[in-house]
Protein backbone atom coordinates (compact mmCIF):
# COMPACT_ATOMS: atom_id res chain seq x y z
CA UNK A 1 0.00 0.00 0.00
CA UNK A 2 2.87 2.39 0.88
CA UNK A 3 4.55 1.61 -2.45
CA UNK A 4 1.38 2.45 -4.36
CA UNK A 5 0.95 5.76 -2.50
CA UNK A 6 4.60 6.74 -3.05
CA UNK A 7 4.39 5.78 -6.72
CA UNK A 8 1.21 7.87 -7.04
CA UNK A 9 2.95 10.90 -5.49
CA UNK A 10 5.88 10.55 -7.87
CA UNK A 11 3.55 10.26 -10.88
CA UNK A 12 1.53 13.31 -9.75
CA UNK A 13 4.77 15.28 -9.40
CA UNK A 14 5.95 14.21 -12.84
CA UNK A 15 2.59 15.11 -14.42
CA UNK A 16 2.71 18.59 -12.85
CA UNK A 17 6.22 19.07 -14.20
CA UNK A 18 5.20 17.95 -17.68
CA UNK A 19 2.19 20.30 -17.63
CA UNK A 20 4.43 23.22 -16.63
CA UNK A 21 6.84 22.33 -19.43
CA UNK A 22 4.03 22.27 -21.99
CA UNK A 23 2.61 25.62 -20.84
CA UNK A 24 6.02 27.31 -20.84
CA UNK A 25 6.79 25.88 -24.26
CA UNK A 26 3.52 27.31 -25.57
CA UNK A 27 4.33 30.75 -24.13
CA UNK A 28 7.80 30.70 -25.69
CA UNK A 29 6.34 29.65 -29.07
CA UNK A 30 3.69 32.40 -28.96
CA UNK A 31 6.32 34.98 -27.99
CA UNK A 32 8.49 33.92 -30.92
CA UNK A 33 5.53 34.19 -33.29
CA UNK A 34 4.75 37.65 -31.89
CA UNK A 35 8.32 38.80 -32.45
CA UNK A 36 8.12 37.45 -36.01
CA UNK A 37 5.01 39.54 -36.68
CA UNK A 38 6.67 42.67 -35.27
CA UNK A 39 9.88 42.22 -37.25
CA UNK A 40 7.89 41.44 -40.40
CA UNK A 41 5.81 44.61 -39.90
CA UNK A 42 8.92 46.73 -39.33
CA UNK A 43 10.52 45.28 -42.47
CA UNK A 44 7.41 46.00 -44.54
CA UNK A 45 7.32 49.57 -43.24
CA UNK A 46 11.02 50.05 -43.96
CA UNK A 47 10.49 49.04 -47.60
CA UNK A 48 7.30 51.11 -48.00
CA UNK A 49 7.28 54.65 -49.34
CA UNK A 50 6.95 57.32 -46.71
CA UNK A 51 3.25 57.70 -45.91
CA UNK A 52 1.09 59.26 -43.23
CA UNK A 53 -0.31 55.87 -42.14
CA UNK A 54 1.01 52.29 -42.21
CA UNK A 55 -1.84 50.20 -40.84
CA UNK A 56 -2.11 48.12 -44.04
CA UNK A 57 1.54 47.08 -43.71
CA UNK A 58 1.26 45.90 -40.11
CA UNK A 59 -2.04 44.16 -40.88
CA UNK A 60 -0.33 42.32 -43.75
CA UNK A 61 2.39 41.15 -41.35
CA UNK A 62 -0.26 39.67 -39.04
CA UNK A 63 -2.15 38.05 -41.91
CA UNK A 64 1.08 36.52 -43.26
CA UNK A 65 1.46 34.78 -39.91
CA UNK A 66 -2.13 33.50 -40.01
CA UNK A 67 -3.34 35.98 -37.40
CA UNK A 68 -6.32 38.34 -37.71
CA UNK A 69 -5.47 41.89 -38.78
CA UNK A 70 -7.05 43.13 -35.53
CA UNK A 71 -4.05 41.79 -33.57
CA UNK A 72 -1.82 44.67 -34.76
CA UNK A 73 -1.93 48.45 -34.62
CA UNK A 74 0.39 51.22 -35.75
CA UNK A 75 0.49 54.87 -34.74
CA UNK A 76 2.56 57.48 -36.55
CA UNK A 77 4.14 60.65 -35.23
CA UNK A 78 6.55 63.00 -36.92
CA UNK A 79 9.40 65.04 -35.56
CA UNK A 80 8.33 68.64 -35.01
CA UNK A 81 10.03 71.26 -37.11
CA UNK A 82 11.88 73.47 -34.68
CA UNK A 83 12.97 76.71 -36.30
CA UNK A 84 14.68 78.07 -33.21
CA UNK A 85 18.01 76.52 -34.17
CA UNK A 86 17.73 73.93 -31.40
CA UNK A 87 17.63 70.24 -32.29
CA UNK A 88 14.10 68.92 -32.80
CA UNK A 89 13.17 66.60 -29.95
CA UNK A 90 9.37 66.75 -29.77
CA UNK A 91 6.94 64.54 -31.67
CA UNK A 92 3.46 65.35 -32.98
CA UNK A 93 0.73 63.22 -34.54
CA UNK A 94 1.23 62.74 -38.27
CA UNK A 95 -1.45 64.75 -40.06
CA UNK A 96 -3.24 62.91 -42.85
CA UNK A 97 -3.94 62.82 -45.72
CA UNK A 98 -1.13 63.90 -47.97
CA UNK A 99 0.83 65.90 -45.43
CA UNK A 100 4.04 63.88 -45.58
CA UNK A 101 6.93 66.01 -46.72
CA UNK A 102 10.14 64.59 -48.14
CA UNK A 103 12.63 63.95 -45.36
CA UNK A 104 10.04 63.97 -42.56
CA UNK A 105 11.30 61.89 -39.66
CA UNK A 106 8.56 59.58 -38.44
CA UNK A 107 8.26 57.53 -35.27
CA UNK A 108 5.98 54.51 -35.57
CA UNK A 109 4.74 52.54 -32.62
CA UNK A 110 3.77 49.04 -33.73
CA UNK A 111 1.81 46.96 -31.24
CA UNK A 112 0.96 43.29 -31.69
CA UNK A 113 -1.02 40.95 -29.46
CA UNK A 114 -1.23 37.18 -29.77
CA UNK A 115 -4.62 35.95 -30.99
CA UNK A 116 -5.37 34.54 -27.53
CA UNK A 117 -4.70 38.00 -26.06
CA UNK A 118 -2.16 36.76 -23.53
CA UNK A 119 1.01 38.46 -24.82
CA UNK A 120 1.42 41.99 -26.15
CA UNK A 121 4.63 43.55 -27.46
CA UNK A 122 5.46 46.96 -28.87
CA UNK A 123 8.20 47.96 -31.30
CA UNK A 124 9.38 51.48 -32.05
CA UNK A 125 10.48 52.21 -35.63
CA UNK A 126 12.04 55.45 -36.91
CA UNK A 127 11.47 56.11 -40.62
CA UNK A 128 12.74 58.79 -42.97
CA UNK A 129 13.35 58.92 -46.69
CA UNK A 130 16.58 60.83 -46.05
CA UNK A 131 19.62 58.85 -47.06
Amino acid sequence: MITIVLTGLVVVGLMAGIRTLIVSSSVVYNSAQLETVLVNAADRIERAPQLCEYEDYVDAAALANGWPASTTTASVERLKDVTTGNPATDWEDQPCPDDVQPFDVQRLVITATTPDGEITRTMLVIKSDAE
